[in-house]
């Protein structure tokens, strides 16, 4: 049987009172110091407050345990601050400008034709030929400009988001707000297949699924761990530096 996640004796340091995260399957860069008075952890001690605030220790509950029914946790299991709100509003924004002027770079070949065929419907609108609007404007939406200018966008982000997330932990937007992404259970960078779980659950479906985006973005305003949909997909959560 596995040692479950919790503070436990520094092992690095034999002599040291200090305490280290264990997150279950290695230690972690995490070290309380423990208080002259308290006694080593124990899995049966009884656990101390979950939301006394970043870095402090947090009980030895089960991820599916924590945090509490009807309570918003402030932290991760083993002590990180969670992001606020406003700020990943702020850094998906800053992403959104970054990968739509590069796509625009990418694609102006692509953009210039849609733009003109939406141009002709536009004239022939205003022209009062209802046929050729309409033809036109199914040639604009469902055409090979807009089928190109779609994957690009889609490359464009997919690369954006996977490598960032995979290499430094936070895109360019996340970044510039001192904020990054990682596994709940564990810290440093997610894996290659949170990663790409995370842009498949926004980006891709949201390009398909209009509502589902809107439904996304609003859905860590009332999760406990402040996840977006696209979070409990890959098993992640934006921290704070």
């Amino acid at each position: 049987m596995s040692t479950p996640p919790g503070w436990y004796p520094d092992p690095s340091d034999p002599r040291s009172t200090d305490l280290r995260w264990w997150d279950g399957a290695r230690w972690t860069e995490h070290v309380h110091a423990q208080q002259p008075s308290a006694r080593p952890p124990s899995l049966t001690k009884a656990p101390v407050n979950p939301y006394a605030g970043p870095h402090q220790p947090h009980p030895q509950y089960p991820p599916s345990q924590y945090p509490a029914p009807g309570v918003k946790a402030i932290a991760t299991p083993d002590g990180q601050a969670l992001g606020g709100l406003g700020f990943r509003l702020l850094a998906r924004i800053v992403d959104w400008v970054l990968v739509s002027v590069i796509a625009t770079l990418a694609g102006w070949s692509s953009l210039r034709t849609l733009t003109a065929q939406v141009d002709s419907a536009t004239a022939a609108l205003v022209a009062g030929d209802t046929q050729t609007y309409l033809d036109q404007l199914v040639v604009a939406t469902q055409g090979s400009a807009a089928r190109s200018l779609t994957f690009i966008v889609l490359a464009v982000s997919a690369v954006y988001t996977i490598l960032t997330l995979r290499f430094y932990g936070a895109t360019p937007g996340k970044a510039l707000f001192r904020l990054r992404v990682r596994d709940w259970n564990r810290s440093g960078h997610p894996g290659w297949l949170q990663c790409i779980s995370r842009w498949v659950g926004c980006d891709m479906l949201g390009q398909i699924i209009p509502l589902y985006l809107l439904l996304d973005f609003l859905w860590p305003c009332w999760d406990q761990r402040k996840q977006a949909l696209h979070d409990k997909l890959a098993r992640t959560v934006v921290v704070k530096r």
